[in-house]
């Protein structure tokens, strides 16, 4: 009996060790936080930035806090496209794909950070994406289009950051080159389109091809009315037919991208004259009840690449 109470009170003792340990160090299940970087005001790129026909390179700008540790982050820029292909594209243009790992045991510097940080701050060109110039990622030109900026973070303890709950971060951004289709236009009143409900929409100006050596044949041209969207400039994902949010949807010609992206032929595959295509059955109905509506314009070449604007339409 006395042999069993010794038993008895080292499990007790053992199970109070426990219990105490336990509630002095709790189990971290808390993701790491990524936010701007320290002398920022926004995590860089931004969703929706666009990268004009001079840019050579994104910016990486951010940082990651987590009280226990960070682990890992992981920096990754693919293309916005659905993997559609009708097996005519260039192989000189590349998709800019990139998968840049932060951690203590980085080989490249400019990704690595202590053993134990709690918080790291990124905020420094080594870390820049370039996508042409003698800093190029690439073996070819880019092709140009819409990419989506992908950053994750992990913990010591691999509690990671997850795109469901927004705690990683993901931004859609545009590359634009001098090579992609042009597209202009040129009535524009005070950065918008005046347009009068119930009448056709006036829209005068061009898609082209451009006068630079790797400019192609305009092969795809979607045109959409739809609600206003504070963030259409990087919306190169809608990849599907009409939605509730659209008032016209027209397709002329074969997308290199989307998989119900295709319609009549295109009258013309060097430039194309808005006011002579919106006419007639495909002439663009003002509806009424709306102030302001996204006029989306999206054009691909024959390689691939492609140019998407916004312009909001302004509704007497």
């Amino acid at each position: 009996m006395k042999t069993n109470g010794i038993v008895l009170m080292a499990f007790a003792s053992i199970f109070f060790l426990a219990c105490e340990t336990g509630s002095e160090s709790p189990q971290d299940l808390e993701a790491p936080v990524i936010d701007h970087a320290e002398s920022h005001d926004e995590i860089e790129p931004q969703n929706g930035e666009v990268f004009g026909e001079t840019a050579d390179h994104a910016p990486i700008r951010f940082s990651v806090e987590d009280p226990s540790g960070i682990g890992q982050v992981r920096v990754n820029v693919h293309a916005n496209f659905d993997g559609h292909s009708h097996a005519r594209m260039n192989n000189d243009f590349v998709r800019l794909n990139i998968n840049d790992i932060y951690s203590p045991e980085a080989s490249n510097p400019d990704f690595r950070f202590p053993e134990g940080s709690t918080r790291i701050n990124i905020d420094d060109p080594g870390t820049d994406i370039f996508w042409a110039g003698a800093n190029s990622r690439l073996t070819g030109p880019v092709i140009a289009g819409s990419y989506d900026v992908g950053i994750e973070a992990t913990d010591i303890h691999g509690n990671q950051t997850g795109y469901d709950d927004g705690s990683s971060y993901l931004a859609t951004i545009q590359i634009r080159t001098p090579y992609a289709p042009s597209i202009s236009i040129t009535n524009l009143h005070e950065e918008e389109l005046e347009a009068e409900a119930g009448m056709p929409l006036n829209v005068q100006g061009s898609i082209s091809r451009t006068s630079h050596d790797l400019s192609a044949p305009i092969s795809f041209l979607w045109i959409r009315l739809t609600e206003e969207h504070d963030d259409l400039e990087g919306e190169g994902g809608h990849n599907h037919r009409i939605s509730e949010e659209d008032y016209y949807d027209q397709m002329w010609g074969s997308s290199a991208w989307l998989e119900e992206g295709s319609g009549p032929e295109l009258p013309h595959d060097e430039m194309l004259d808005l006011s002579k295509i919106l006419t007639g059955d495909n002439a663009i109905q003002v509806p009424s009840g709306e102030d302001h509506l996204d006029l989306v314009i999206r054009a691909e070449d024959v390689n691939g690449n492609t140019t998407e604007k916004t312009f909001t339409v302004h509704i007497e």
